[in-house]
């Protein structure tokens, strides 16, 4: 009998002990703390309300078929427009609420819970595989959701909800009902996926995310689309290929108006990224050069920021850039124009705006920007801050400069001159094209 020599590796790790070591690189360990803490927790209590709802729920297998013909009807909808690219980061509403929705109404809450299980499935494997933990706290969260409006749904009396719309008033009370769970199912969804935004990017617009016009058209679209599909399913489940149609053309007509307003904005910063920042400029200098109305342009550079990249990881420098871009647009004013022009570098419109003025303005983002403090995306300490200043160029519409590459041009020459005798300072690019300090 001989030993053989086992292979280079063998005793330091076994195969089962891949799946271990695998999951100690799940990209959720990687996450702020808060954040960490939050989507586990949401993740296992939709386990724990699975499980329970499993034990309490009472099998037949009419609900079997209509809870699969529901998920295949959600499935084709989903393959119908898997081309489109979904936006990650965000609440982004892709119409498969009228299917949980229908779900929570027709079938008993465990139903609700376990739906997005598949379609999530189904979606990685068709669509986009995303990030893994994104996927599973969306689906966590959803379940939940729309379980919660299923509780709610059979809490009423047969009298009022019951499992078919019936006729006269009882269709009157079932529909209200039905539009009252809908609509708490939605929230309690978006709460969660906004909550998780917030503590993600604590510079986030969740007001406009959970409440603006668009979020809310788009939650009254789809909470009037379950309506439609859940009446016709609620009479026969033979009855739910009529409705794809208009569903299909409603979720490719949403997502590409969500995927429009999107391509506008830099996604790390929310600001203007830099091709709508130079159309949407090109047409106020030029209002500018017609009503003779004065115009500036200012350049903003972070000092050193690669140093921050280095030293404290690139999640910390776009919690800097996050920072920095919500501070500005709090301290700009409404119609001013800000958007991110490349990595660290900014630009700003300042329409109606004089040279003393654009001076004033920039000095002004210059002092608060330096004043702001960002915690690490890591463990250095409790008392770890970073502090970051910018240097800032700017440019004013003379007979010299007209047009906006004109500006663009000066501001950016003046940002240079700037960097390059100190940083932490502003300065002015002179008609004569010589920068000077404001």
């Amino acid at each position: 009998m001989r030993i053989e020599q086992a292979p280079r590796g063998f005793l330091a790790r076994q195969p089962w002990q891949e799946p271990v070591a695998s999951v100690r690189h799940w990209g959720i360990w990687k996450l702020a703390p808060r954040l960490r803490t939050y989507l586990i927790t949401v993740d296992c209590c939709a386990a724990v309300a699975i499980a329970v709802a499993a034990t309490l729920n009472h099998w037949h297998g009419s609900d079997v078929f209509l809870f699969w013909a529901l998920v295949a009807a959600g499935a084709i909808v989903t393959e119908a427009t898997r081309k489109v690219k979904i936006p990650h980061g965000g609440v982004f509403r892709d119409m498969l609420a009228v299917w949980f929705i229908a779900a929570a109404v027709l079938l008993p809450p465990f139903y609700a819970l376990v739906m997005p299980i598949p379609l999530t499935l189904f979606r990685m494997l068709r669509t986009q595989p995303g990030v893994a933990h994104r996927r599973v706290f969306s689906a966590a969260a959803n379940g939940l959701a729309y379980a919660g409006a299923s509780v709610l749904f059979h809490s009423f009396p047969a009298s009022l909800a019951g499992h078919a719309p019936g006729t006269g008033l009882h269709v009157i009370a079932w529909t209200a009902i039905l539009g009252l769970c809908g609509a708490t199912g939605i929230s309690v969804s978006n709460a969660f996926l906004t909550t998780a935004v917030g503590l993600s990017d604590p510079a986030a617009n969740l007001r406009e995310m959970a409440f603006g016009r668009e979020a809310a058209l788009s939650d009254l679209v789809q909470l009037s689309y379950a309506f439609a599909i859940t009446l016709p399913a609620a009479i026969s489940p033979f009855l739910l290929p009529a409705t794809l149609p208009i569903v299909l053309v409603q979720r490719r007509f949403m997502m590409h108006a969500q995927l429009q307003a999107e391509a506008r904005f830099d996604s790390k910063t929310g600001l203007l990224n830099a091709a709508t920042w130079q159309q949407e400029a090109q047409i106020e200098v030029s209002r500018a050069a017609r009503t003779r109305t004065p115009l500036a342009v200012a350049m903003v550079d972070i000092d050193h920021f690669k140093l921050v990249n280095d030293t404290y990881g690139h999640l910390t420098g776009d919690a800097v850039l996050s920072a920095l871009s919500a501070s500005m647009r709090a301290l700009l004013r409404e119609y001013d124009l800000v958007g991110r022009f490349g990595g660290e570098e900014f630009c700003i419109l300042l329409p109606h705006t004089s040279e003393h003025a654009a001076g004033e303005i920039a000095e002004r983002l210059r002092e608060k920007l330096s004043q702001i403090s960002i915690t690490p995306n890591h463990d250095s300490g409790p008392d770890t801050t970073v502090r970051v200043t910018v240097s800032i160029g700017v440019a004013c519409m003379h007979q010299s400069r007209r047009d906006l590459d004109d500006l663009i041009a000066a501001a950016d020459a003046a940002l240079y001159y700037a960097k390059e005798t100190g940083r932490n300072q502003v300065k002015m690019a002179m008609d004569s094209g010589a920068p000077e300090e404001s």
